[in-house]
């Protein structure tokens, strides 16, 4: 009798304990979660979508939102799993005063996703929404229904393309237009060729930046060359020619340059230093 009364104790106490766990990770009944999403890409975990959750109602807590995913054939599965307490949110003289927003990550990389459509479903406690993810070429969309608990107001989000080098450089003067000229006969000469990359709304590459060779002026002579060029070699190949052209410059010439597959990045400051960011 004992024995069982124990066991039907132990039963209890993990039923109450995984119902609370499940109240207290339940924020999207309680606060509503809306998503904020871009593609991006880094060294360290490549190209990916980055999918931020950040509660719609502010509270005067702060918490991190620890979420787990996991991609199992055409479903995509979110899942809170933890809350961890940051304390008081900080007071601003602002119309929030002492409340704030608390939020969490998820990092889809791109190489999990093959084009088409996913079911993409997210739980925190009780509450589940189920969504789609549509997946195409350098492009996708998030579908989510009409529901109390979670919202997105960014339909479509786009990847520049890989193996996209882009930039631009700056110089001062018509003569340091030359140097510039120089420079990129030089990238030409190697085997970078001019890209045209898709009209859209990109993370890292403005609409007025995406025509190569395109020109900007300002007052009173500084210059700005806009780059995009299709590139599928070594970046660092890149940064040895823009080294050598910034040394030849005088630094005169300011370079910044970057690798759309890991965000690679030459970064030659006018009148500064040269420096280079590679995976």
């Amino acid at each position: 009798m004992k024995r069982l009364l124990h066991t039907a104790l132990l039963l209890w106490l993990a039923l109450s304990t995984g119902c609370k766990d499940r109240d207290e990770l339940n924020v999207m009944d309680d606060q509503g979660l809306g998503l904020y999403w871009h593609h991006e890409a880094d060294g360290e975990r490549g190209r990916h979508l980055l999918m931020s959750f950040i509660n719609e109602k502010p509270s005067t807590d702060k918490f991190d939102y620890k979420f787990d995913f996991e991609v199992q054939g055409r479903v995509i599965d979110v899942r809170l799993v933890e809350k961890i307490p940051r304390g008081k949110c900080p007071v601003f003289p602002s119309p929030s005063g002492d409340q704030c927003h608390s939020w969490g990550n998820i990092y889809i990389p791109e190489s999990a996703l093959s084009d088409g459509t996913y079911q993409f479903r997210l739980q925190t406690g009780k509450a589940i929404v189920t969504s789609e993810l549509v997946v195409g070429r350098n492009q996708y969309e998030m579908k989510v229904p009409v529901n109390p608990y979670f919202t997105n107001n960014i339909p479509f989000v786009y990847a520049i393309p890989k193996n996209i080098v882009f930039g631009s450089i700056s110089y001062f003067g018509l003569t340091d237009g030359l140097l510039a000229n120089a420079l990129i006969d030089d990238l030409t000469n190697a085997g970078l060729e001019p890209a045209n990359v898709p009209v859209h709304p990109y993370q890292y590459l403005r609409e007025d930046q995406l025509t190569h060779l395109s020109k900007s002026f300002s007052e009173p002579d500084s210059y700005r060359i806009n780059l995009v060029f299709s590139w599928d070699g070594d970046f660092e190949k890149v940064a040895e020619i823009c080294k050598k052209h910034f040394e030849l410059s005088k630094k005169r010439l300011g370079i910044g340059l970057w690798h759309s597959n890991f965000m690679e990045q030459i970064n030659g400051e006018q009148y500064g230093t040269f420096s280079v960011y590679l995976r």
